[in-house]
């Protein structure tokens, strides 16, 4: 029998379960977050095991499943490094849901406990944990759970050879393109995962180019040189850089990067890179940094055939101790044609909407929740494809769709895709905004900032009605 359970909370108000939860968020993602954690809460005994509350078992079971060391890390990393036994049960009461943490004082705590430090170099930008914890890659992102498929399976034998002899194959540098949710950074915590389990790498480094830029220029702005930065990677023995097409028009930034890339390539230290595009491709790119990237392997990885969108289906759901029709399967897959990650998005909300609504998992839930609508041709109008023809009318890449620019050649294609989205999928604006990662309220503003500039100026249209007639809308 436990004894008294209290609930923590900080002196400043902010709950340390809340910082828990933004911690998770930021790690597994917002999808996951949405469904398996946003209704929860968290209660410590006096013999210190920690007891996360969720609405019903299947919740529970779930997380426990396949976030439970997730959960154990950010509690240790956010309210005591103590802690580390963890408990998952089932509670009713009125669930209230907290908003989206944006106070600077909650910010700064989530800053401060998902951004330690290891000799001046995070260890994975993603999630990193105190020094005394092994650094850390999403548990999910595995190369078992990595469906290989005739459009991949080349890229996953590439990146299991370098988890295996880092730096010592030559694949490297090890450079992977592909659009949006196709796997690249599955392959990356994939990489991360292996080196450190089976020790083939003492210091593995994961950071987003966006992130790369903002320390690169945080410590110019502090040190004002280039060496102070980049001695920062010497000893990293895997380098990973995700999405480094955001390093186009900043030189300073590729200056930098190149002076790294060089000296760990020196060293025979292993460098892993994701692009949505081919190195060549990337606009306003240092020639030298095109060569160094094209010096080792190059590939691709294409859209998913209907195969392999059953096998992730499949083998997804069954990780998930979920017994899918093979039906529904054959549906979702068909019916999603070219990202995983929608695929996998879909998948998650059929087992939540059956969850909460206690109804089976067949055609007619799919269906429910699916949140697309049909075109004329019986094309489904879907985010994803909103997405890519906005971005190919605009003339530029899907992935800035999703940046943090704020340009106007990207937020007006951002706005008029956030707008066709409300306009022709059953999307709600939450699940819409995740897409593009963006917030509920930036949606709505999006939304009225275009219907209102749909008054006052032709262009914008002019503009839709492209969009529309690349989708083939009614």
């Amino acid at each position: 029998m436990l004894n008294s359970i209290r609930v923590l909370e900080s002196s400043t108000g902010f709950s340390s379960w809340a910082k828990c939860q933004s911690w998770i968020e930021k790690n597994a993602g917002s999808q996951y977050f949405e469904t398996w954690f946003r209704k929860s809460d968290l209660r410590i005994s006096d013999s210190g095991i920690a007891i996360v509350e969720v609405p019903n078992s299947f919740i529970a079971a779930f997380i426990e499943a396949n976030f439970k060391e997730l959960v154990i890390q950010s509690i240790t990393a956010c309210i005591d490094p103590k802690i580390t036994v963890v408990r998952f049960e089932a509670v009713e009461k009125d669930w209230k849901i907290l908003p989206p943490i944006i106070d600077s004082v909650a910010q700064k705590a989530v800053e401060r406990f998902s951004s330690p430090k290891v000799e001046g170099v995070s260890v994975s930008e993603r999630y990193s944990p105190p020094k005394n914890l092994p650094a850390y890659f999403n548990p999910l992102y595995t190369f078992d759970s990595f469906v290989a498929g005739d459009n991949n399976n080349f890229a996953r034998s590439a990146c299991l050879a370098v988890a295996e002899r880092p730096g010592n194959t030559k694949f490297n540098p090890l450079t992977i393109f592909g659009s949006t949710g196709l796997g690249k950074t599955h392959l990356l915590h994939a990489i991360g995962n292996f080196a450190q389990s089976l020790d083939t790498a003492e210091r593995v480094v994961y950071m987003t180019s966006q992130e790369f830029t903002k320390k690169f220029q945080a410590n110019m702005q502090e040190n004002k040189d280039y060496l102070s930065f980049t001695k920062q990677f010497v000893g990293v023995d895997i380098l990973m850089i995700d999405d480094v097409q955001f390093f186009a028009k900043k030189p300073g930034t590729q200056k930098a990067f190149y002076e790294i890339f060089s000296e760990l390539l020196s060293h025979k230290k292993q460098i892993v890179l994701t692009s949505d595009c081919q190195p060549k491709d990337i606009p306003d790119m240092m020639d030298s940094l095109i060569s160094r990237f094209e010096g080792g392997l190059t590939f691709d990885i294409r859209p998913p055939s209907l195969e392999t969108r059953i096998a992730i289906l499949r083998k997804k759901s069954h990780s998930d101790g979920i017994a899918l029709p093979d039906d529904v399967v054959q549906y979702i897959a068909s019916a999603v044609t070219g990202n995983v990650r929608e695929l996998e998005g879909i998948l998650i909300r059929l087992i939540a909407s059956a969850s909460f609504t206690g109804k089976d998992l067949s055609i007619d839930t799919a269906r429910e929740i699916f949140g697309v609508s049909s075109s004329e041709s019986g094309q489904r109008i879907t985010t994803v494809l909103i997405e890519e023809k906005t971005a190919e009318h605009f003339g530029i890449q899907a992935a800035q769709l999703k940046a943090d620019s704020r340009r106007r050649d990207v937020t007006l294609p951002r706005n008029i895709a956030l707008f066709l989205c409300k306009k022709h999928t059953k999307q709600s604006l939450r699940t819409i905004g995740l897409h593009f990662g963006r917030d509920y309220s930036t949606v709505i503003y999006a939304c009225k900032k275009v219907e209102s500039d749909m008054q006052k100026c032709p262009e914008i249209q002019k503009h839709i009605s492209a969009i529309e007639d690349l989708l083939n809308v009614i």
